[in-house]
């Protein structure tokens, strides 16, 4: 009898550590991967964007540019989704890097924000 208990406490034990360990990240890799990548890019560009806008002192392009920011709340969220569900921080700056690689913008982009549009 006690020999049965132990069996299934082990049991149960294995199969909720493969589950918390294995099976909650991978399917937190698997279902949230593509939309935490396309955030991180939108998040990026808006930062981006936004910190040009904050630039120009533009009160209506700091509206466009503060909704605009709202990509970053949605990162966030995906983000602490995805560690919740046990995705190491590793692997979120491996699909952060990934993200930079996806939505690459070319140096005339670049270039084009730092040039005098008027003298």
């Amino acid at each position: 009898m006690m020999k049965t208990i132990f069996y299934a406490g082990v049991a149960i034990f294995c199969f909720s550590w493969t589950g918390k360990n294995i099976i909650a990240p991978g399917y937190a890799y698997l279902l949230y991967s593509d939309k935490y990548i396309y955030l991180a890019g939108q998040c990026a560009n808006a930062m981006d964007e936004t910190w040009f806008i904050e630039q120009k002192g533009n009160d209506t392009l700091n509206k466009t540019a503060q909704i605009h920011l709202l990509s970053c709340h949605e990162y966030d969220v995906t983000r602490k989704i995805m560690l919740s569900l046990g995705l190491n921080e590793d692997v979120l700056s491996y699909l952060g890097l990934r993200a930079l690689e996806v939505h690459q913008r070319s140096t005339e982009e670049f270039v084009q924000q730092h040039r005098f549009n008027e003298r």
